[in-house]
């Protein structure tokens, strides 16, 4: 099951954020202590905020430290490509 919630945090990050949050208390509790951050990293950073959720529920070390700046890098990475790809439309 593991498995399947990290490969649907890879292609479906939003749901698999939002499906944490209601479902587990990983959010809440481990990560984060307001529901005002959740929700900022579902609409602006999901990499980002299933990294960091990750990070909190287990012994944070160098591996979080990493997975917390693929998911920043995988965040720019696909705002830039949407601003891209909407300038591309609009020429």
């Amino acid at each position: 099951m593991g498995c399947l919630a990290a490969l649907g945090g890879l292609f479906f990050p939003r749901v698999t954020l939002l499906v944490l949050w209601v479902f587990t208390p990983y959010v809440q509790q481990g990560a984060f202590r307001n529901w005002i951050w959740p929700l900022l990293g579902l609409i602006f950073a999901p990499f980002t905020s299933l990294a960091l959720v990750w990070a909190f529920n287990t012994e944070f070390g160098i591996l979080q430290i990493m997975a917390v700046i693929i998911g920043v890098i995988f965040d720019f990475g696909s705002n830039s490509n949407a601003e891209r790809e909407r300038r591309r439309r609009k020429s």
